[in-house]
């Protein structure tokens, strides 16, 4: 009988002189401030805001006191476990989530009043986009030459699977848009890549084709047009009839997107000088109209929970996909535990509970991952000693559960 998976301790802001430490000492108090400062909020919201900022890092985990939020009795499950640990003490992917869960309940989100499902961190994803105009001229120009030629499309997987990786450098909870590091366009698009299981993946789409592709979503902005690129390009090569953007029910790790997010992409991009933009939007739109481009958004997404502890419904819903893109750092940590895990465990080890075909894309922001070469982290740490949390290395893994074997 197979021995079950024994998953590493979490990782906690109490790992000495890691990355997780450092956000909970310096990043996080650093993230409330700036919601102060971006926004003009009242003055007993700013009041709650500082005193949030105070309990960081050492004040005590406790209930949510957001009466009537419809996650209310799902974060109380969730929180239970935690009460009189510390932000600090508490695992790391916890702590994160429930951070952002009190930055709305600061500042009113589900209450009613003024501030109701107000974004806090909208302003920073608004101004995300503002360098990126010649960028996103140029990606949607790519893209609509792709729509006339399946071929064309078919041919490009590799590199729209490069554009949506890469995209993940722009997080504004890690830096400001203008300071994030770019390797779109660069020698290091692929000198960067730690694993690339493209080959798999774009085997998988060939065998499959046409499928239902589970797309689950990181930050807006930037990366959220390079996804919607991608999107676009696995439509036009009639890789996917139907694709599933997966979205975040409410703001959190200040970029992520939600609905709101891609609608007001799309009326950026319609509103464009430029036609090509103009072009891509009236396209996706269309996707969204015929159904082939559906957006859903889903509390699961933002639950403090690694995808492993995942109730059985969304399980079951991923379980329907033929394949699962899963984007990012945070969506990485979630699906690998958050978890000490030694560098070198078999990615497709880690997640075997997973119930559909995975391809992940992420930049490293954070000191967890699986599936690498012993040799290659020695070469990586020897020129790059941040290499793990500071967005310029990736990955590309692929992960097809077994077919079961037929009685």
């Amino acid at each position: 009988m197979e021995q079950p998976l024994c998953v590493p301790p979490p990782l906690r802001g109490t790992d000495p002189g890691s990355f997780a430490e450092r956000t909970v000492r310096e990043r996080w108090p650093r993230i409330v401030a700036q919601t102060i400062q971006v926004n003009d909020f009242p003055a007993s919201i700013n009041k709650r805001l500082r005193a949030l900022h105070d309990e960081l890092p050492d004040g005590p985990i406790r209930p949510l006191q957001d009466p009537g939020a419809p996650d209310l009795r799902l974060w109380n499950e969730w929180i239970a476990p935690y009460l009189g640990e510390t932000w600090a003490s508490a695992p790391w992917l916890f702590a994160e989530h429930y951070l952002y869960r009190r930055i709305l309940e600061a500042t009113g989100y589900f209450q009613p009043g003024p501030t109701h499902l107000l974004d806090p961190f909208r302003k920073q994803k608004t101004a995300a986009l503002d360098p990126s105009a010649e960028a996103v001229a140029m990606l949607a120009r790519a893209a609509n030459e792709r729509a006339t030629c399946p071929e064309q499309a078919r041919a490009h997987l590799p590199l729209l699977l490069l554009t949506s990786l890469w995209g993940n450098q722009i997080d504004l909870s890690m830096w400001s848009a203008d300071k994030a590091p770019r390797h779109l366009g660069t020698t290091r698009e692929t000198a960067h890549l730690l694993v690339n299981e493209t080959e798999a993946a774009h085997a998988h789409l060939e065998a499959i084709a046409p499928a239902r592709v589970d797309l689950l979503a990181d930050n807006a902005g930037f990366e959220l047009l390079c996804d919607l690129v991608l999107i676009d390009g696995l439509l036009a090569a009639g890789y996917a009839h139907t694709v599933v953007l997966h979205l975040k029910a409410h703001p959190t790790f200040v970029s992520d997107a939600l609905i709101a997010d891609v609608l007001e992409l799309l009326s950026r991009l319609a509103n464009a000088s430029d036609s090509a933009p103009r072009l891509l939007a009236k396209r996706l739109r269309s996707h969204i109209a015929a159904g082939h481009l559906q957006l859903t958004d889903s509390f699961i997404w933002n639950c403090p929970l690694p995808m492993r502890a995942f109730p059985a419904l969304p399980h079951a819903e991923l379980a329907r996909s033929d394949l699962v893109i899963a984007k990012g750092d945070a969506n990485y940590r979630r699906l690998v535990d958050d978890a000490h895990w030694p560098f070198t465990t078999p990615f497709a080890e880690v997640v075997s509970y997973f119930p559909a075909p995975l391809l992940v894309l992420r930049t490293l922001k954070a000191e967890v991952v699986v599936g690498l070469e012993e040799t290659r982290i020695g070469e990586v740490a020897s020129r790059d000693p941040e290499w793990l949390t500071n967005g310029h290395w990736g990955v590309i893994q692929f992960y097809c559960p077994p077919r079961p074997v037929s009685p």
